[in-house]
């Protein structure tokens, strides 16, 4: 068995031995395991506390390490894959594994979880703006800089499962790593980023939730606030280094505390409601980054419109294409407005109720914001001739 386990690990070369092994590592670790509710259920479901090697293979990030196709199952694991990286994971001193190979399990049991999840916490800052496309191992190797990293997660937006919040949750391997990130001036993708601990970021969220969870649907199913309709307005802004914002070739805009707060969830309209919440299962999907919709991170002396590429009718077909399909953009190159028409109203009113509960107020695209407006009455009329 032996001999077979170690010439099935022959076929994983180095790149992917790395991967396999940090990734499973991660899944068991005090990190994750605490939270993750499935593994953790299946690991005290287990007499032994470990788990089937080929459920862990199973997994999305697992099957991409290996280079499987996603239809792959447990049950339909092959044998000689499970060998390999059973192999692989005998190097890991955090991990055992059976001597035939199939399970896989946390060297030292898992105990006092409220007090690991307390010191994860405590050594996690909440970083945002990212644009909604980023590469987690872009986000870790960025913070990889500043400090020994433990994990990146990036949540999900409130109002839609399938796309990313904005804000990364960094978890160091020192609190002390974690505190001074806090101090820290960084730029991404030619925004400002804001650093808070992940407590508060926990805090805001729960309040956008129950904000969220307390919109009830109309009787016809509409939001008034989120119109019935094809067609939304789009405005563009550059993101300035210093925190301030630009319409698309005019002049800097200065944020007040009104427009901040006309942005803001809690400023919702109360009579609005929410839109119907459609989740899907194919989040893989949803994590393709749309080519060039983003920008390099780029220096604190170089503004964000001297790096990026100019934002295309393509750009924005594809970006909001992950809403639903897009019929029509009307926009140029240059423009700091344009309009887009989709094939049905749900995938409009999706769009706009995740811009309007983004923590930026919209979505990030090539160092721009871009902000969206519902059309109706007779500018709706108006566009219903000239994209229709």
């Amino acid at each position: 068995m032996a001999t077979a386990a170690t010439a099935a690990a022959a076929s994983l070369d180095e790149a992917k031995v790395k991967d396999v092994l940090r990734q499973v590592e991660f899944y068991f670790s005090d990190s994750n395991l605490p939270r993750d509710a499935f593994l953790r259920k299946t690991v005290e479901e287990s007499d032994d506390g470990l788990v089937s090697l080929a459920l862990i293979c199973s997994f999305a990030r697992m099957k991409k390490h290996l280079g499987l196709d996603v239809e792959v199952k447990q049950e339909t694991m092959p044998e000689e894959t499970v060998l390999a990286v059973a192999e692989v994971l005998r190097r890991s001193t955090a991990l055992r594994v059976t001597e035939d190979g199939k399970k896989v399990g946390r060297a030292i049991e898992l105990s006092k979880i409220d007090e690991i999840m307390e010191q994860v916490d405590s050594r996690t800052i909440a970083a945002s703006p990212f644009p909604y496309n980023v590469k987690l191992e872009d986000v870790q190797s960025f913070f990889a800089l500043h400090g020994k990293v433990n994990s990146v997660r990036l949540p999900r937006h409130i109002t839609d499962k399938r796309h990313f919040c904005g804000t990364a949750l960094v978890e160091f391997a020192e609190e002390e790593e974690a505190e001074a990130s806090l101090k820290n001036s960084l730029v991404f993708a030619g925004a400002d980023l804001e650093i808070k601990p992940k407590k508060e970021f926990d805090a805001e969220r729960e309040v956008k939730k129950e904000a969220y969870e307390k919109l009830q649907p109309t009787r016809n199913g509409h939001d008034e606030g989120y119109p019935k309709g094809l067609i939304v307005a789009f405005e563009l802004k550059k993101i300035l280094v210093d925190g301030g914002m630009t319409q698309n070739g005019g002049d800097k805009v200065v944020d007040t505390d009104d427009t901040k707060k006309s942005e803001g969830v809690h400023e919702e309209n109360p009579e609005n409601s929410a839109i119907r919440e459609e989740l899907s299962d194919d989040a893989e999907k949803l994590k393709e980054a749309a080519t060039g919709a983003i920008a390099e991170p780029v220096n604190k002396d170089e503004s964000p419109s001297e790096n990026a590429d100019p934002i295309s009718r393509e750009n924005i077909k594809e970006v909001f294409g992950k809403f639903g399909t897009v019929r029509y953009v009307d926009f140029s190159i240059g423009d700091d407005s344009g309009y887009i028409r989709f094939e049905d109203s749900n995938a409009a009113e999706k769009a706009r109720a995740f811009a309007a509960l983004a923590d930026e107020g919209g979505l990030l695209m090539k160092g721009h914001l871009v902000t969206l407006e519902p059309v109706s009455g007779k500018n709706y009329s108006f566009f219903q001739l000239i994209i229709f």
